[in-house]
């Protein structure tokens, strides 16, 4: 079920790529100079939402690749 309330259907997208792409948002806003900081932290809460959402038998997994993937982008471009 995604986070909305509505259950995947075959020709849905594949949760892991909606992630991927959710992600792939995250780490731009980092980068970004643009968006500040408190932005960035609650796109990435969302990201973990989502995460918990629709693969919560993964969150060891994500935690992994993407809490260390945001915080290197965050020491590299934000401090």
């Amino acid at each position: 079920m995604r986070s909305d309330g509505h259950s995947f259907r075959p020709g849905d997208d594949d949760p892991a790529d909606l992630l991927r792409r959710m992600a792939d948002r995250v780490a731009s806003m980092i980068v970004t100079s643009g968006c500040s900081d408190l932005d960035c932290a609650l796109a990435e809460r969302e990201l973990r939402m989502e995460c918990l959402s629709l693969l919560p038998d993964r969150m060891g997994l994500y935690d992994l690749i993407y809490t260390s993937r945001f915080r290197r982008l965050r020491e590299q471009f934000r401090s």
